[in-house]
């Protein structure tokens, strides 16, 4: 978490494609601090406890959230921005799935598949 952060965007505000029609999640100034609370590609749905038959329920509506957008004050069209990542926080666990029907290799791949992998969320060690 952020202490010291001008805005926090909450994992609640996502929306799914890319269009510059999106009403900003939040208007910053230049420089500001912003702590992203971001879902992962599932959109939240699978979980350090999920097991492959949540594979089977996936809504993939929900798939890959994108968070914000962010309106940057000053900021027009064309222009680039430099953004720094002074932190990540990771989660202490992420998923591999085989999901039927998905993918480059959905044809030789038929049945379903999920590998949770856990580690620590301070050393990265598993």
């Amino acid at each position: 978490m952020c202490s010291n952060c001008d805005y926090t965007i909450h994992g609640r505000h996502h929306h799914f494609g890319w269009d510059n029609s999106f009403a900003p999640a939040e208007r910053v100034a230049p420089g500001s601090t912003i702590e992203f609370q971001c879902l992962d590609s599932s959109g939240g749905q699978l979980k350090a406890d999920s097991t492959v038959g949540d594979i089977a329920s996936l809504d993939f509506g929900m798939i890959n959230p994108v968070t914000g957008p962010i309106f940057v004050e000053g900021a027009e069209p064309g222009d680039a921005l430099k953004v720094t990542i002074e932190m990540f926080k990771p989660s202490g666990f992420g998923w591999t799935a085989n999901i039927p029907g998905f993918g480059l290799l959905a044809d030789d791949f038929k049945e379903p598949a999920l590998n949770i992998w856990k580690y620590d969320a301070g050393s990265l060690e598993p």
